[in-house]
C-alpha cells in the first residue's frame, strides 16, 4: 500500500508539472498485466471543466535496476509509438514520455487509453465476424509495412539484419542450464535457417510481436496496435511469419494453439496479399514461418529454464514448454 501511495504520489507531481493544472487528481490506479516493465491505467481528474488531457489514461514505466534496454526501453516504446501519429496505423496516443529522476527514477511514458477489445477474449463474438475483423488487423500491418522508415530512424533505429536476429537467439539458446527435451531439434533447425537466409526480403517497420492479442478491436474494426516493447527496423516478413505461427495448430503439441486464432496462416497470407497489392514469394515466406517457430521455441526454451531455477516465477511456460519440441519440427517442416 505505501508503494501504491508513492506511486500515485509521484504520479500526481507528473501530471500537475506536465498539465500546469495545480488541482488535478490521480484516482483509480490500477496494475495492468504485462511483463516488460510496470503498467497502470489511472484517471485523471481536471480542476477546470473540459480541460485535456482528461479521463482514463495509462501509465507505463521501466522496472526497477535493470539496464535500460530491449523491452525495458520505455522511452523508445513511446517515440516508437509517437512517430506513427498521423499514419494509417492506429497506435495509443501518447502524451508524456521522459526519464527525469524526479517523477519514478526510471524511463515512463503516459499515453491514452484504447477502448476496444482483444478477439482472444471474445468468444462471444461470430466467427465470421472475427474473420472480418482479423482481416483488419491483416491490413493494418500492411499498412505498417508501408509506413517510410527513413523519416522515421531517429525513433525505430537502423535495419537490424536477420543475421543480427539470430545471433540474439544464440544467447539465449547456447546455456548448459536449458533443459535437453525442451531444446530438442532446435540447434538442427537453426543450422537450417542459418543456411538459407533470404538475402532480399523487404525492410520497413516491424512490430516484433504481432499476434491477435496485440490488437485492439472495435466492433467495426482495430482500434489499435499495441505493445510495442520489440518493435524493430528490419524485414518486415518477420511480423508476417511470427502472426502466422501463432495461427499454425502444426506448429503446436496436439494441434493446440496458446489462443484462438480466427484465421489460419493460408487465410493470412491472401489477406496480406490483398492489401498490400502484391503477391507473396511463398518460399521466402516458408523461411519466415520456420524462424517463427525456432524463435519462439527459443524463448520457451529460455524462460521455462529462468521459472524452473526460481529466478522467474511463471508457471505458465510449463504449459508451453511442452510444445517447444513441435515448434522446432515444424520449422524443419516447412523448410522442406
Amino acid at each position: 500500500m505505501d508503494d501504491l501511495a508513492n506511486l500515485i504520489e509521484a504520479l500526481t507531481r507528473l501530471v500537475r508539472a506536465k498539465t500546469g493544472d495545480d488541482g488535478a487528481k490521480v484516482t483509480d490506479l490500477r496494475a495492468l498485466p504485462g511483463h516488460a516493465g510496470f503498467g497502470y491505467s489511472f484517471l485523471l481528474e481536471r480542476s477546470r471543466t473540459g480541460a485535456e488531457p482528461a479521463g482514463k489514461l495509462v501509465l507505463r514505466v521501466a522496472p526497477p535496476a535493470v539496464r535500460i534496454a530491449g523491452p525495458a526501453d520505455i522511452v523508445r516504446q513511446a517515440r516508437i509509438m509517437e512517430s506513427l501519429a498521423n499514419t494509417d496505423v492506429p497506435v495509443p496516443r501518447i502524451l508524456w514520455y521522459g526519464d527525469e529522476a524526479e517523477f519514478f527514477d526510471r524511463p515512463y511514458f503516459v499515453d491514452a487509453w484504447v477502448d476496444g477489445f482483444k478477439l482472444v477474449d471474445r468468444s462471444d463474438i461470430a466467427a465470421d465476424h472475427a474473420r472480418r475483423l482479423a482481416r483488419d488487423g491483416v491490413r493494418v500491418l500492411a499498412a505498417l509495412h508501408r509506413v517510410d522508415w527513413r523519416e522515421r530512424r531517429l525513433a525505430w533505429g537502423e535495419p537490424q539484419p536477420l543475421e543480427e536476429e539470430m545471433k540474439r537467439l544464440d544467447h539465449l539458446l547456447d546455456r548448459p542450464t536449458l533443459d535437453p527435451a525442451v531444446v530438442a531439434r532446435g540447434p538442427e533447425l537453426r543450422a537450417k535457417l542459418r543456411g538459407s537466409i533470404p538475402g532480399d526480403a523487404p525492410v520497413g517497420c516491424v512490430h516484433g510481436d504481432f499476434h491477435w492479442a496485440n490488437v485492439m478491436f472495435r466492433d467495426d474494426g482495430v482500434a489499435a496496435l499495441i505493445d510495442w516493447e520489440i518493435a524493430l527496423c528490419g524485414p518486415t516478413l518477420l511480423d508476417l511469419g511470427w502472426v502466422c505461427f501463432f495461427s499454425d495448430p502444426s506448429a503446436w503439441a496436439n494441434g493446440q494453439l496458446m489462443f484462438d486464432a480466427p484465421l489460419d496462416p493460408d487465410e493470412i497470407l491472401d489477406a496480406y496479399e490483398e492489401a498490400a497489392g502484391q503477391p507473396l514469394d511463398r518460399a521466402r515466406m516458408s523461411w519466415f514461418r520456420a524462424f517463427a517457430a525456432y524463435r519462439f521455441g527459443v524463448i520457451t526454451c529460455f524462460n521455462i529454464m529462468l521459472h524452473r531455477r526460481g529466478k522467474r516465477h511463471d508457471p505458465a511456460w510449463e504449459t508451453t514448454a511442452r510444445s517447444a519440441p513441435r515448434m522446432f519440427e515444424r520449422g524443419l517442416e516447412l523448410l522442406g
